[in-house]
């Protein structure tokens, strides 16, 4: 899964623009689930769960369960979660913030956005303001861990990218760049339906 993730991502981060992230602390991490060549205890290996610790800008923890099948946030289960990787110096970034405040408040308690932060060092006291200016509704993810989840997915090289899960955590889709909310929300419609 994660492989086929990180193959759609290359191919398309040549169609689509967006914000070049500033380094490159992100090599991806390469993995095969389903390659029923290898040993039995390194298929088991790929079966087991992984969990991240991430840290909101508000201060709230937040576990993310991540295995085989996709990933789920503790609490947040029957719920799709979009996950929003961004920098707040990126322009694309700031023009799609207004339209995650939008389908946040239209979708209700269906969905969870997420904002994964992929600068290094900010401070929360730092984020207040990008808070305030865009009235967001759902968490920043502002922590180390954010890079380890970057790399899980293979590796974030544009911003914003936007990956969806549906329900049962498992991948759905994903967008590079900024896309139009009348797309997002056409796509939500389509991972609630499933």
């Amino acid at each position: 899964m994660i492989t086929k993730i990180f193959i759609t991502f290359i191919a398309f981060a040549f169609l689509v623009t967006g914000c070049e992230k500033k380094d490159d602390t992100n090599a991806p991490i390469k993995t095969d689930k389903s390659n029923p060549t290898k040993p039995k205890e390194q298929q088991q290996e790929v079966k087991k769960e992984n969990k991240l610790n991430m840290t909101g800008s508000d201060g709230k923890s937040y576990e993310l369960i991540a295995d085989y099948r996709g990933l789920k946030f503790k609490g947040y289960e029957d719920k799709i979660i979009l996950l929003d990787f961004f920098a707040t110096w990126c322009p694309p970034c700031r023009a799609e913030m207004p339209h995650l405040v939008n389908l946040q408040k239209k979708y209700g308690d269906k969905i969870q956005i997420f904002s994964v932060l992929m600068e290094e060092n900010k401070k929360n006291s730092e984020l207040t303001d990008f808070i305030k200016e865009f009235n967001l509704n759902f968490p920043i993810l502002n922590s180390k861990e954010n890079f380890f989840l970057s790399q899980a997915l293979g590796g974030i090289k544009s911003l914003p990218t936007l990956v969806i899960y549906d329900k049962s955590g498992e991948y759905f889709t994903h967008f590079l760049g900024a896309a139009p909310e009348e797309m997002l929300d056409a796509t939500i419609v389509k991972a609630l339906a499933k």
